[in-house]
């Protein structure tokens, strides 16, 4: 049901019919849900499917989903989170549910919270519920983000704390300068500058003080926004480091940061960079403030000896190259690893438009498509929605539900 947003109003009743005739629970739940902004009639129904979904993770999955659309089923949604026997499946209802729940909720979220054991979810829980906890709770968040041995993960919960308990700011800080790995507790400083201008010297010293140059980088770029004079340093930094990813990584993530006068400097570093494929990666992110790199990035791209490598590179140029379509096509299409050669053809479908495809390229597109195993030809099929419009038009469409109807019937 991934189509659905694309669909017009005239078929909407075909894809309702597909989703009702769906025998698994949790996709017949799936669907529905997918269809409820258009059919409110259809919400009962979805709640009821997913009330009945066997697996617990799923049937949590199911009515977390609901929840912005039927706050009627926010009390049963939190019970199944919290009954849910895998703390990582409890975690992730939790968090997702957090920005729903009414006010009566959040107590027994909040105790659900409390109750996980491994600290890192623990924190994780804590921090999504921060923001929607009235005062009278807050307190209480607190003494469980206190109460949280691992000191990462306490200088985590207390940080999100900060907007809503401003004298906490003196605690957070002693738990992040308290943390003992570097590139941790730099980033712990990082995450309190806006709530503490005053801590951003230090937490430059932190980041400076990191042995690890990628680490150190990552830091250094973080700061960045809060700190404009930092990025020579930072840039610096990234040139520095040894590991040619890495390094290419540290110049794209500066890249959107950079004044013009360090932009160059930047292309400098990406162009010294030696490995084909690191080099490219670095260009691609660079071109979008160089128009003029943007044929050297071509170049770059085509001359990569890996074909995933390729695709990836010629993929992420498309958009400003139209005409490298039918190369990064055949480039996706040419990768022998299935799982690889989907990633490649949904990223590029992505870049497509009506507007950019003529109709030899979308014979050119079905064709490659046709290669994947039906699993991942249906995970890419939603994007196709448009042009199946511009080239069948909404009959072609209406065609496409009924063939996935019809092969959800006997495709079990």
């Amino acid at each position: 049901m991934a189509l659905a947003p694309h669909l017009p109003e005239e078929l909407l009743p075909k894809a309702l019919d597909c989703a009702r005739g769906l025998d698994h629970e949790f996709h017949r739940a799936e669907a529905l849900v997918a269809l409820a902004p258009h059919f409110p009639d259809v919400l009962p129904q979805a709640l009821d499917c997913a009330r009945g979904i066997s697996d617990e993770s799923d049937r949590a999955d199911a009515l977390v989903a609901l929840a912005p659309h039927f706050p009627d089923v926010l009390p049963q949604a939190l019970d199944y989170a919290r009954g849910l026997s895998h703390e990582y499946h409890r975690v992730r209802a939790l968090v997702a549910l957090a920005p729903h729940l009414p006010e009566e909720l959040l107590p027994k979220a909040l105790d659900c919270a409390r109750g996980i054991d491994y600290e890192s979810d623990r924190a994780d829980a804590l921090v999504a519920l921060a923001p929607h906890l009235p005062e009278e709770l807050l307190p209480q968040a607190l003494d469980y983000a206190r109460g949280l041995d691992h000191e990462n993960y306490r200088a985590h919960a207390l940080g999100a704390l900060v907007p809503h308990l401003p004298d906490v700011l003196p605690q957070a800080l002693d738990s992040a300068r308290g943390i003992s790995d570097e590139s941790d507790r730099a980033h712990a400083l990082g995450a309190l500058v806006p709530h503490l201008p005053d801590v951003l010297p230090k937490a430059l010293d932190c980041a400076r003080g990191i042995s690890d140059e990628s680490d150190r980088a990552d830091a250094l770029v973080a700061l960045a926004p809060h700190l404009p004079d930092v990025l020579p340093q930072a840039l610096d930094c990234a040139r520095g480091i040894s590991d040619e990813s890495d390094r290419a990584h540290a110049l794209g993530a500066l890249a959107p940061h950079l004044p013009d006068v360090l932009l160059h400097q930047a292309l400098d570093y990406a162009r010294g960079l030696s490995h084909e494929n690191y080099r490219a990666r670095a260009l691609v992110a660079l071109a979008p403030h160089f128009p003029d790199v943007l044929p050297e990035a071509l170049d770059c791209a085509r001359g990569l000896d890996h074909e995933s490598d390729r695709a990836r590179a010629l993929v992420a140029l498309a958009p400003h190259f139209p005409d490298v379509l039918p190369q990064a096509l055949a480039c996706a299409r040419g990768i022998s690893y299935q799982l690889f050669r989907t990633y490649a053809l949904k990223d590029l479908i992505k870049t497509l438009t009506p507007s950019s495809v003529d109709f030899d390229l979308w014979q050119q597109i079905l064709d490659a498509l046709a290669s994947l195993i039906r699993p991942h030809f249906l995970e890419a099929l939603p994007e196709l929605a448009p042009l199946i419009i511009k080239f069948g038009g909404i009959e072609a469409l209406g065609e496409t539900v009924a063939a996935v109807d019809d092969v959800s019937r006997w495709w079990k």
